[in-house]
């Protein structure tokens, strides 16, 4: 067996990781669809916002006059896993009139949860605190996807 000296080693490591990459082993999502599943995420939360709980929830901040705009931060509970997972990736430019998708933790904001169901996620949105999220709450509705449109009702699960 023939043994290399530690720089060479080191530089065949390198290289045949390199060519591992580029081989494609690596998976990356190409930007422009990051971007388009971000933007159907904002469409099925814009659609979500417009239902009594949490268009009230939003009214009621922005009623106190914090901001024009109330944070929202959205999460998708696992409770399977016991886990909260943040529902837009990176920097969400999600909002509307009354409301904007933020992703650092902010004092106090609508916290939309969504939980997924068949064909599409049951949601329940209250005030809270990063300090308050919570596995529990009851669905106060569903969101399906009907065609290329996100359709919100009250069908509690």
């Amino acid at each position: 067996m023939v043994g290399f000296p530690g720089g060479i080693r080191c530089l065949i490591t390198v290289a045949g990781l390199g060519l591992v990459g580029a081989a494609g082993c690596v998976k990356t999502v190409p930007h422009a669809q990051r971007v388009e599943a971000e933007g159907d995420k904002c469409t099925l939360l814009q659609a979500l916002m417009r239902q009594p709980a949490p268009a009230q929830a939003v009214q009621q901040f922005v009623a106190e006059g914090k901001e024009a705009k109330a944070p929202v931060v959205v999460y998708v509970r696992h409770p399977e896993e016991a886990t909260l997972e943040r529902f837009f990736t990176g920097d969400a430019q999600c909002a509307d009139d009354s409301f904007k998708v933020v992703q650092e933790n902010v004092v106090d904001a609508v916290v939309v949860y969504l939980q997924e169901v068949q064909g599409g996620y049951a949601y329940d949105a209250q005030r809270s605190s990063p300090e308050h999220l919570t596995m529990d709450g009851r669905p106060q509705g569903t969101v399906r996807k009907d065609g290329t449109v996100w359709v919100a009702g009250a069908d509690v699960i």
